[in-house]
């Protein structure tokens, strides 16, 4: 039974490796949200000139006018899935001078079809695990050009049965309008989040608890409204604080690994053919940490087609596409975005 807990381990964290460097905890947390900010590379930190998501900058809800309503399907390989919901809306305070903002999004990842044996080779069915982020972000525009947001996060994690786990985490951002055309966005994300595993319930006496920390993602980006409506383009660099641990092994063997750095440079575009359609392209994980400066890269592409209903209601489909490392399959993600006043 240990074996089969340890290969289920091995293929939950593959299923999510190329999704951070290093392979941590959460890495399905740090792949991106949704069509627009798949295709543009996840640029998103500061962008408060399209459709914004809490999930990059929870204090960009302040700019989001029109009420939004995303939701999004991901075709992945290796039997993945991730999946996406979020909502955001601006609201104007009672001194009808400055604004606040709601953001909500529900991140869902899993690994299906897992076959799973004991340590004799006999069949134990079918497996699958699955994790979960919730996401409550609250901004304020604390004067007209800066704005300000915290996110409270929710975890929820399935390793095998019984073995889950809940854990808490916090966001900050920070948005600073330097001109009516040029933002820039700062956000702190994942602040105390893990994955605290106890395997009682499957091993009894000999149970254990171990703490997986995730990562800290310190994002910085500037944004650029293109003149004449065309679109905007953005940039971006990601820090990933990776955290310390110490595993023992069966045998009493221990490893440890000390705190890590890792920067990433990423970039992304959208610009307008016309009043229904969008196409996007941008680039993710150019690590600046590593001599193979290319070598995790996730390019990305895709399009955003809308349509008015009325003065106050529009429909619309977004479909990206994205190269990952170490799959032959690229990533494709479809999603529907309605807005209202």
């Amino acid at each position: 039974m240990r074996k089969y807990l340890i290969i289920i381990i091995v293929l939950v964290f593959a299923a999510t490796a190329n999704a951070q460097l290093g392979s941590y905890a959460g890495a399905f947390a740090r792949i991106g949200f949704g069509a627009r900010g798949l295709s543009m590379g996840n640029a998103m930190v500061s962008d408060a000139f399209g459709d914004v998501s809490g999930y990059y900058n929870p204090s960009l809800s302040v700019f989001q006018e029109q009420g939004l309503v995303n939701v999004g399907y991901t075709f992945m390989s290796f039997d993945r899935k991730l999946n996406f919901v979020s909502f955001a809306k601006q609201f104007k305070l009672s001194n009808g001078k400055q604004t606040a903002g709601i953001s909500l999004s529900w991140l869902n990842a899993g690994v299906s079809d897992i076959d799973g044996r004991d340590n004799d080779g006999r069949s134990l069915g079918m497996l699958s695990t699955y994790e979960n982020q919730m996401m409550l972000g609250m901004g304020f525009q604390l004067s007209p050009q800066v704005s300000a947001g915290v996110g409270f996060k929710l975890y929820m994690a399935k390793l095998y049965e019984e073995v889950t786990t809940t854990q808490a985490a916090l966001d900050f951002g920070l948005t600073y309008l330097a001109t009516k055309d040029i933002s820039i966005g700062l956000a702190v994300r994942d602040l105390g989040a893990k994955y605290k595993w106890e395997t009682s319930s499957v091993y009894g006496n000999n149970g254990t608890v171990t703490e997986n920390k995730f990562p800290t993602v310190i994002d910085a980006g500037a944004s650029y409204n293109l003149p004449k409506s065309l679109g905007v383009v953005s940039i971006g660099v990601g820090t990933f604080i990776n955290p310390k641990f110490e595993t023992k092994d069966e045998f009493g063997v221990i490893t440890k690994s000390e705190q890590k750095y890792n920067f990433t440079l990423r970039f992304g575009g959208e610009v307008n053919l016309n009043e229904y359609v969008k196409v996007r392209a941008g680039v993710d994980r150019m690590d600046l940490s590593s001599d193979d400066f290319f070598g995790n890269i996730k390019p990305g592409a895709g399009i955003g087609i809308s349509k008015a209903f009325s003065k106050g209601v529009t429909l619309g489909v977004d479909y990206s596409f994205q190269l990952e490392p170490y799959s032959q399959k690229p990533m494709q993600n479809i999603g529907i975005a309605f807005k209202f006043r």
